[in-house]
């Protein structure tokens, strides 16, 4: 288990607890940017918080619901932006969802992320942490975006 006090991570184990340093920003790192919108069709169904909730199985589905970064066009997939004297990974993002008429939709758009970037398991990219808002009701959400190749 692990718990966030006195900005360290401390993990109860059975030995004992150990403190692990959690990522912080530094001075002139961007961290929150409030302008980042979800597509408001995406939230509905995709979101927890959306009026019309798929569910966790079904909005977990990567063919009904998913959100990545992606390459250009012409473009890299992030490159680094000040904003307001903070520094801030701007990266290319998509949303695709699945509409319960089985009509798709794709959108895309640029987001401030956090700067810093994220150890990626499955992609020698990076991942990202993006702060999201539902415009609708100005609830802000920690969204991170994993690396994808779009492929039509």
């Amino acid at each position: 288990m692990a718990v966030f006090v006195n900005g360290l991570f401390r993990f109860t184990h059975s030995r004992g607890h150990y403190p692990v340093l959690a990522w912080q920003p530094g001075p002139n790192e961007g961290n929150k940017y409030s302008k980042n919108n979800y597509p408001n069709g995406y939230f509905t169904y995709c979101e927890p918080d959306g009026a019309q909730y798929y569910g966790d199985q079904k909005a977990s589905n990567e063919n009904v619901c998913d959100h990545r970064y992606i390459d250009g066009p012409g473009k890299p997939p992030y490159e680094v932006k000040w904003f307001n004297g903070e520094q801030y990974y701007y990266v290319h993002v998509y949303y695709y969802w699945e509409t319960p008429d089985q009509n798709t939709h794709l959108w895309d758009d640029w987001y401030y992320c956090k700067y810093h970037k994220y150890p990626s398991a499955d992609s020698p990219k990076p991942n990202f942490q993006a702060w999201v808002t539902y415009k609708p009701t100005g609830n802000h959400y920690w969204e991170s975006f994993f690396y994808k190749k779009l492929e039509f």
